[in-house]
């Protein structure tokens, strides 16, 4: 998580006409710790090369039911993160982002995380986050 002035980043990717707002992150690579796989992946998605990674805030396992093609279980680890000077992060589709998979980013008021289909579905989380809060463990939250 990214907050600045009350408003968390958020991404957006998905297929046309079904758009997926997350928190900026994605995979580890071999090797990597998580620290280091989110540092990378977020020099990635916002051309941030230096990040300031806190501690874990949560935790969210993403198990598709027996019946799904996919067969996913994917784990969520948020963090917190600052970064320096993040009113100058750009907003919109930057052409020089890494990650061809996003399609927009954008700063969203507390109040607004609601109404966007995030994923995975913590816009309550997101809305309610305090710093120093207690670490959260959500179970499974799938959203297809």
């Amino acid at each position: 998580m990214i907050w600045h002035e009350q408003q968390v980043l958020l991404v957006r990717q998905g297929r046309p006409g079904h758009p997926r707002w997350m928190l900026p992150g994605g995979g580890v690579d071999p090797g990597e710790s998580l620290t280091v796989a989110l540092a990378r992946e977020l020099g990635e998605e916002l051309n941030c090369a230096q990040v300031a990674v806190a501690e874990p805030c949560a935790l969210v396992e993403s198990i598709a039911p027996e019946s799904h093609a996919s067969g996913r279980h994917l784990i969520h680890v948020v963090f917190r993160v600052d970064v320096p000077a993040p009113e100058k992060i750009a907003t919109g589709r930057e052409p020089s982002v890494e990650d061809q998979a996003i399609q927009e980013i954008r700063w969203v008021a507390r109040d607004a995380v609601l109404k966007l289909p995030l994923h995975p579905p913590i816009g309550g989380y997101l809305k309610g986050y305090q710093p120093g809060g207690d670490f959260q463990y959500f179970g499974s939250l799938w959203a297809p």
